[in-house]
């Protein structure tokens, strides 16, 4: 087995044509950023201390169309990265791998995975989607029916014809770039995809551990127990224990936030697009975070933590890495 191109160097990046080693560093526009967002956030949780009860009677609405909207596809953002991830994997190992045997198991191995992203991706999409048409259908709130976990009631096989054309389309698109990216951006983009996997990895143990322990009732799951409005109610710091509720923290939150990591896997020198994609990533986290809120299937407090533990993980994540969200623009070739 033989590896082609350039070895991978912590904080050594090239750019364009030209070599330029960095000492990486956190700037201090990085640590601002930092340290507002992590205030709003320990804000929004001191609120949600005393008022989770108030805010979720003041905007909770499974019929919001807000709601629906980002319960049924902004759930997928660890499937994206994982996704996204895979594919790197898989045409790094076709560009920089000779042996013949080696290369085309290794590869089809990495596109197994990200076919297999593709597919959980889809179950998820299309539960929710159907569970919310069998809703319009009945007459009931759309978001019901949703707030449970994804069950198979879509055609099997619409998945799996979805699954297969997104996967020859997008797989065609990341090797066509990949065939024209240089090798300092493929030895970067390694690095991205291996610690993208990992951060997957962490994220989902964390929140559904975290679930598991706290066993807090979502706010569509009250009830009048005892003639007590919201008598299953606990603040967001005491922890009942295993009892199969998992309001706390969110994970549509974490899947939300997670899409700013896509951010990373843009090339060092494509400025423009790393703000874009930095945009995107930030306000499909704070949305979908609102939009939990909006539909009743979180407490404030249980979406302002998942931000602020997902949040802190992916900008660790990037420290690891040797890369800020949006890179000096002196940079750009």
């Amino acid at each position: 087995m033989q590896l082609t191109g350039n070895q991978v160097h912590r904080n050594q990046f090239d750019i364009g044509e030209q070599r330029q080693t960095t000492s990486f560093r956190t700037t201090d526009g990085e640590k601002r950023v930092v340290v507002v967002l992590l205030g709003i956030g320990i804000l929004s949780l001191l609120i949600a201390t005393f008022f989770d009860k108030n805010v979720t009677q003041a905007v909770m609405n499974q019929n919001s169309i807000f709601g629906n909207i980002f319960q049924n596809y902004a759930d997928q953002g660890a499937q994206v990265v994982a996704f996204v991830s895979a594919e790197v994997i898989a045409w790094y190992i076709w560009r920089c791998i000779n042996d013949q045997g080696i290369r085309y198991m290794m590869t089809g191995a990495a596109l197994l995975l990200a076919f297999n992203q593709l597919l959980s991706l889809l179950q998820d999409a299309l539960s929710y989607t159907f569970s919310m048409l069998n809703n319009l259908s009945k007459g009931i709130p759309m978001g019901v029916a949703n707030n449970t976990a994804a069950v198979q009631n879509y055609p099997e096989i619409l998945r799996w014809l979805l699954a297969f054309v997104f996967m020859i389309i997008l797989s065609a698109l990341f090797a066509n770039w990949f065939s024209k990216i240089s090798d300092a951006d493929v030895n970067y983009l390694i690095v991205v995809a291996v610690v993208g996997i990992a951060t997957v990895f962490v994220a989902q143990l964390m929140i559904g551990d975290m679930k598991a322990l706290w066993g807090r009732f979502r706010p569509y799951e009250m009830t009048t127990v005892s003639g007590q409005a919201m008598s299953e109610f606990t603040p967001w710091y005491h922890m009942n224990g295993i009892n199969g509720h998992n309001s706390f923290p969110s994970g549509h939150t974490m899947s939300g936030w997670l899409f700013l990591y896509l951010a990373l896997f843009v090339p060092r020198h494509n400025i423009a697009t790393q703000k874009k994609m930095v945009i995107f990533g930030l306000a499909m986290g704070i949305l979908t975070a609102m939009s939990r809120v909006r539909i009743g299937a979180h407490w404030l407090s249980d979406v302002t933590v998942s931000s602020i533990l997902v949040g802190l993980l992916i900008f660790a994540a990037s420290r690891l890495i040797g890369a800020h969200f949006v890179e000096n623009t002196e940079l750009q070739s």
